[in-house]
């Protein structure tokens, strides 16, 4: 066994880390070239429509499918007399054994507008949506829980009777799926001895992910009985687990394959109904089937969880937080999802921020009888971080303290604890930059001119300046092995015979360039150029497991495994280099496409002449793969310092300028994560300002499924003065130091807005998005 390498420190003169690499699919993209989902045909392939219910709760007492088959062109119907009858769960990161099961992939009772009742598949898009319209349903209509606060009331319709939790079932009594608690000292105390109580209700809307691709799923069945899947999906193995429970085939007979994404934001979570469906046509009919959403069914099958939020906190005069305790009701939706973690992450998320030390959280998950909610951007913390973020401000402005010397004063720090995914994952902070960020965020934004505008007294239009802060852990890693969430990853690395590595990896690009940074990774460990590292298309048949990309993971805990790989491939190539150049393998070291000896001047060789030697005297293939668990999750850091302009007499709000701090520990690929900071605060200021998915009370319709009547801000509202600069902090357990940063990038933004306006008008608000018309009546001009 030749000896390993030592790591590279800090302080060395990285060659790829830290440079700005396009992402090897943007030409690709740009030119159309690049096959999504949507791309794929295969010869002789059906498309697929779904009939979806008009009702937000009714029983099926009878369907006729007879008329739709008689139409030319129709091959397949399932109703769900013809789909398994079994419960399944839809997240990915969760083992069966903590997995709510819920789902049905044709239920017999409807639970909201837009519920499957019955799917065809025929020759044509148009063909099957006469199919659709040829079917015959008798509904009985059922009352409807339609409000989370009117669902939880004594005697409202129920939702489920019955959830499983793996093998367990669970009789409700109402429709709460489950109430979370977490805490620490005694709140009843720590309000005792505060000299201040602050205590408000936020409410926190419903927003779509808004990916710019549709919801797609091509399904194969194969002379050999196996099931070829192409899915819009953030976990290639995830989807295959859920997908045979669901079947309740083996997983074996499933082979999924990797695509890239156009967008997921979390909307790709979770396994939907779509994917057994289509599944279950393709078996039934022995024909390839497609099945891509509309953009309205897309909106209607996943969002961010609506929640109602009352956050009670207390201080000492010289600002010291002594007592926190935060209600949160969740809106899950008519299925579990994310529902439980999401809530789980909130409490996570809000006892983390700050030191106190009386803290106490509850959340309850509702069902409704409206479109499911799941995980999106966040998982939780921006439903959290907007009460706790608008409370610092509104406790400094009490107690006469400047907000930014608040947060100084109360934030956790290097090694305390804190809560990374809810009460059941508990670590230290190893690494923090959030003092760095806070103040020369400050310094950039121009803080000191926040006083000078809460004076405004002149003119229509007002300005002010907001602070929010975030933090968001770099993926779920654990101490314990057996554990209510799945963490670790896989990666196989192959120098090729003209010197060039491949990597193969089931982690899924969403369009973020994640693999970009591996390939950087990879290579300098290898002593490769980013260029020459090949990220290669694989499939579940042929990768090792990779849980799902989501929780700002793929960085930190994927590229982590990436390295493990490269480096066992560097001590192949040094001990190969070792025998041509007949030195011992710790001499040398990999440089700029070479072996070389170190300290001897030009006793080199070439990774493409070390491979090809290798082939020639048939030493085998310099291949190596690594699998491992995280059991840590380093905690990135965000700020964002916002100024805005507030027409009071029209309400409108005009983001003018942002300066956005991060503490990402060492930046892999600069490029990557701007893209990350500005795509986080767009989607953030959409929360702030104007996103939030209607469901009518009375009909359970959704009444703004589509991009008409559904806002989102657009390249052109972007906010052209944006500064991006980062926290000079090196992670020791990270990649080359490096955190994770995709979640963090979103959290901030709409509790900085909202501090923002508060300065310019006076008021805070409360209540998300902060529209014209809630400004207008925190004025008191409606």
């Amino acid at each position: 066994m030749t000896e390993t390498l030592p790591p590279v420190s800090a302080t060395d003169e990285y060659r790829n880390i830290g440079r700005r690499v396009p992402k090897f699919d943007a030409v690709l993209k740009a030119t159309g070239q690049l096959a999504f989902v949507g791309d794929i045909r295969i010869p002789r392939m059906l498309d697929v429509k779904i009939l979806r219910s008009p009702h937000p709760h009714a029983r099926i007492r009878r369907i006729d499918t007879s008329k739709a088959l008689a139409i030319p062109g129709v091959k397949a119907i399932i109703t769900h007399e013809d789909a398994p009858s079994r419960p399944y769960g839809r997240e990915f990161a969760l083992p069966p054994e903590y997995m709510p099961r819920d789902n049905f992939i044709i239920p017999d009772k409807v639970r909201y507008v837009g519920d499957v009742v019955a799917a065809v598949a025929a020759t044509s898009v148009d063909i099957a949506s006469r199919a659709l319209a040829a079917i015959e349903v008798d509904y009985e209509k059922l009352p409807a829980a339609l409000d989370p606060f009117d669902a939880i009331k004594p005697g409202a319709p129920r939702v489920h009777d019955t959830v499983y939790w793996g093998e367990e079932r669970d009789d409700l009594r109402g429709n709460i799926l489950r109430t979370i608690k977490m805490g620490t000292g005694d709140v009843g105390q720590g309000f005792a001895d505060a000299d201040i109580v602050v205590e408000n209700t936020f409410t926190v809307p419903k927003q779509q992910q808004s990916p710019m691709e549709r919801r797609c799923i091509v399904v194969n069945p194969r002379s050999d009985g196996r099931l070829d899947v192409w899915a819009t999906t953030q976990s290639i193995h995830g989807l295959r687990h859920n997908l045979a429970r669901a079947l309740g085939i083996p997983y074996s007979q499933i082979n999924v394959h990797q695509v890239f994404l156009g967008g997921a934001f979390g909307a790709r979570l979770d396994m939907n109904v779509d994917e057994p469906i289509a599944a279950l046509l393709a078996m039934k009919s022995g024909l390839p089937v497609r099945l891509q959403l509309t953009r309205e069914e897309d909106m209607m099958s996943t969002s961010r969880h609506p929640a109602t939020v009352r956050l009670k906190t207390g201080a000492k005069l010289d600002g010291t937080l002594v007592a926190h305790q935060m209600e949160a009701h969740v809106d899950t939706g008519a299925y579990a999802c994310s529902g439980e973690w999401v809530t789980k992450c909130m409490g996570g998320w809000f006892m983390s921020m700050y030191r106190v030390p009386h803290q106490d959280f509850t959340g309850h998950v509702i069902y409704t009888n409206t479109p499911p909610a799941a995980g999106f951007r966040g998982f939780g913390n921006p439903q959290a971080n907007v009460p706790v973020e608008s409370h610092m401000d509104m406790i400094a402005d009490r107690l006469g303290i400047d907000p930014v010397e608040l947060r100084l004063k109360n934030y956790i720090r290097e090694g305390d604890v804190y809560f990374a995914q809810g009460p059941n994952v508990v670590d230290h902070i190893k690494s923090c930059g959030v003092e760095e960020i806070l103040t020369s965020g400050a310094r950039r934004i121009g803080w000191e001119r926040r006083a000078e505008f809460a004076r405004q007294s002149e003119g229509s239009v007002r300005k002010g300046i907001g602070l929010g802060r975030a933090f968001h852990t770099s993926g779920c890693g654990q101490a314990n092995e057996v554990s209510d969430i799945l963490e670790y990853a896989g990666s196989i690395i192959k120098i090729n015979e003209d010197g060039t590595a491949s990597l193969t990896t089931a982690l899924i690009d969403m369009g973020t360039g994640n693999l970009m940074g591996h390939a950087q990774i990879v290579a300098e460990v290898l002593g490769l150029r980013a260029e020459d590292v090949i990220v290669t298309t694989t499939d579940t048949d042929s990768s090792p497991y990779d849980v799902v990309t989501h929780a700002s993971r793929s960085t930190y805990v994927s590229g982590m495994v990436a390295k493990l790989a490269a480096e066992k491939v560097r001590d192949i190539l040094c001990e190969m280099a070792g025998r041509i150049l007949e030195v011992d393998a710790a001499k040398i070291e990999l440089r700029n496409g070479h072996a070389r000896v170190v300290g001897t001047a030009g006793k080199t060789v070439s990774i493409e002449e070390i491979a090809r030697t290798a082939q020639m005297r048939q030493w085998g293939t310099i291949i190596a793969e690594a699998s491992k668990r995280a059991v840590t999750t380093a905690s990135h850091f965000t700020c964002k310092f916002v100024e805005v302009s507030v027409d009071t007499e029209t309400g409108h709000i005009t983001v003018d300028r942002v300066v956005a701090g991060s503490d990402v520990g060492q930046v892999i690929n600069p490029v990557l994560v701007e893209g990350q900071i500005h795509g986080g605060a767009a989607q953030a200021f959409g929360y702030a300002l104007l996103e939030d998915i209607q469901v009518d009370r009375e009909t359970g319709r959704t009444l703004n499924a589509d991009y008409l009547n559904y806002k989102i801000l657009t390249s052109r509202d972007a906010c052209r003065d944006f500064e991006v600069f980062f926290a000079e902090t090196y992670e020791d357990t990270g990649p080359f130091g490096a955190k994770g940063i995709g979640e963090s990038a979103n959290n901030d933004g709409a509790s900085a807005i909202a501090n923002a306006v508060a300065n310019a008008i006076g008021v805070h608000i409360t209540d998300l998005p902060i529209t014209p018309e809630r400004v207008l009546r925190a004025l008191g001009k409606l």
